[in-house]
């Protein structure tokens, strides 16, 4: 039970993290193409593709599932997964045209774009604070133990 219910409050702090930015990056792209404000419906719509995206993160880097798989091969099916997804969202909500090819061009270069400076800015921060380190210490430790 206090293993579900860690689960629940990480999932919630995730799906709080992807709702906040999904809000901000629409309300500036929303600014970029001259609107003033927001309809109520897409609040809806964003929390449903946030907690679709939640689901995804979780099923690639949870600590239940695909631990076989090296990072890099999780990052790519992470890319892929949240690519498709938020391209079927974009398409049946209507908020870009994904049959004209200038469309789905700008949402490719921006959603990549976006993805790698969000990957890059996680990597600079793992080196320096030392994090990833500190993890492979505490598998060494763990592998001791084991054999103790």
């Amino acid at each position: 039970m206090k293993k579900n219910m860690e689960l629940l409050m990480q999932f919630k702090f995730v799906w709080g993290l992807f709702y906040a930015a999904a809000i901000i990056i629409y309300t500036i792209v929303n600014m970029l193409l001259g609107n003033t404000s927001m309809e109520f419906i897409v609040v809806w719509q964003l929390m449903i593709l946030t907690i679709v995206l939640v689901l995804i993160q979780y099923l690639i880097f949870g600590e239940f599932t695909l631990n076989s798989i090296s990072m890099k091969g999780k990052f790519l099916i992470h890319f892929i997964l949240c690519y498709v997804t938020i391209l079927l969202f974009l398409n049946m909500f209507g908020w870009i045209n994904v049959q004209k090819l200038s469309s789905l061009g700008l949402y490719t270069g921006g959603y990549t774009l976006f993805y790698l400076g969000i990957l890059n800015s996680l990597h600079i921060y793992y080196k320096l604070t030392g994090e990833e380190l500190n993890s492979k210490l505490a598998i060494y430790k763990q592998s001791k133990n084991l054999k103790n």
